[in-house]
């Protein structure tokens, strides 16, 4: 299990990378209307909701043992690395693999027929 410490408003936290389950959990409390799949967050929606307010409402259903209080408290740069420290312990195994798995797919999208590039020419 991967782990970070951040402090954020004056709070020594553990940010620990969370099961599967967890995250879909996690996705569907912070986009109720995605249900948890990933796919159906409506980031239009999201985005109209900018706002120190979604701080308030967001980071502690992310991380459970902070208040309101406790985001107030904090700089906008340690909002920054708690978030940074999420993503990097629960996708950071993702973000390696996205090069690869876009490779294959590319290659699994290609037309029979059409030589792929690096591939001899008949």
């Amino acid at each position: 299990m991967r782990t970070k410490s951040v402090t954020f408003g004056g709070k020594k936290l553990r940010v620990e990378e969370s099961r599967i389950s967890e995250l879909e959990e996690i996705v569907g409390k912070l986009f109720p209307e995605s249900k948890g799949k990933i796919t159906d967050i409506n980031l239009d929606a999201f985005m109209g909701q900018i706002g120190f307010d979604l701080f308030y409402d967001k980071i502690p259903v992310l991380f459970p043992g902070l208040t309101v209080d406790d985001v107030k408290n904090a700089y906008p740069s340690e909002i920054e690395a708690l978030l940074e420290a999420f993503l990097d312990v629960n996708f950071s195994g993702v973000k390696k693999l996205i090069g690869p798995l876009m490779n294959l797919l590319q290659i699994g999208i290609a037309q029979p027929g059409t030589p792929l590039a690096g591939s001899p020419q008949k």
